[in-house]
């Protein structure tokens, strides 16, 4: 592959930017969901209620587990571009080294 670069450091800040970005988006959902909660029951008491309320509990529930999994799948990404950057800078740094030790070796 031609023209392929890799900028360790601004892989390590977009990592650090998604995770950011994650964290942000999880506080947003609690906070979300307090709010939600603080309507009560506004369905009522009745047999209709609650039926309305047993069922917006179980979808609610399914739906704030699904966004919070998401949120820590993009988190974990976020950690995850972080380390290829430090692995990246790692390799970069020991070929550098080699490079040195054999520029030695050979009197330059």
């Amino acid at each position: 592959m031609t023209g392929f670069m890799v900028d360790p450091e601004r892989l390590s800040a977009s990592g650090a930017a998604l995770r950011s970005v994650a964290s942000r988006l999880s506080s947003e959902l609690a906070s979300f969901r307090s709010e939600l909660a603080g309507f009560g029951a506004p369905w009522g008491s009745d047999d209709i209620g609650s039926l309305i309320g047993a069922a917006h509990e179980e979808v609610s529930s399914w739906a704030f587990e699904c966004y919070q999994d998401a949120l820590d799948e993009m988190a974990s990404a976020g950690a995850d571009v972080v380390d290829i950057s430090a692995q990246y800078m790692e390799v970069d740094e020991n070929i550098s080294r080699r490079f040195r030790g054999l520029l030695t070796d050979l009197g330059h």
